[in-house]
């Protein structure tokens, strides 16, 4: 099945918000994603707890959600969002970096992804 790059978008959308919502319990306000080549950039909407945004009034606080963060994209949970976005585009992601936004609860994260198979959705973007 060939999938279109929209029908991508939305499905890697809607697996993030349902492992961001599964994992620290908060829907986001909104998920956008955007994928180019060898690139995958999500961006979640509202995704900080009322503890979490207290936390993050300090510098140190910051720092503690912005490496839990990172943690959890990259593997800290089984399975990991790494391997969903791999098994969604049946590509190997090489690296995820991710910055978290403390004053508008926003999370980015960004994939980058190696190479992948013929007939997998990811041969859409090719």
């Amino acid at each position: 099945m060939s999938w279109t790059l929209e029908q991508l978008s939305a499905s890697l959308a809607q697996a993030v918000a349902r492992f961001e919502e599964e994992e620290m319990g908060i829907r986001p306000a909104g998920v956008k994603v955007l994928v180019e080549d060898d690139v995958v950039m999500v961006h979640l909407k509202d995704v900080l707890s009322p503890s979490e945004r207290a936390l993050a009034r300090t510098e140190a606080g910051q720092a503690v959600l912005q490496r839990f963060n990172a943690m959890l994209f990259d593997g800290g949970s089984t399975p990991s969002i790494r391997q969903q976005v791999a098994l969604a585009l049946k590509r190997e992601v090489l690296d995820v970096q991710t910055t978290l936004s403390p004053l508008t609860g926003s999370l980015v994260a960004v994939f980058s992804l190696g190479g992948g198979t013929e007939n997998g959705p990811a041969s859409a973007l090719v």
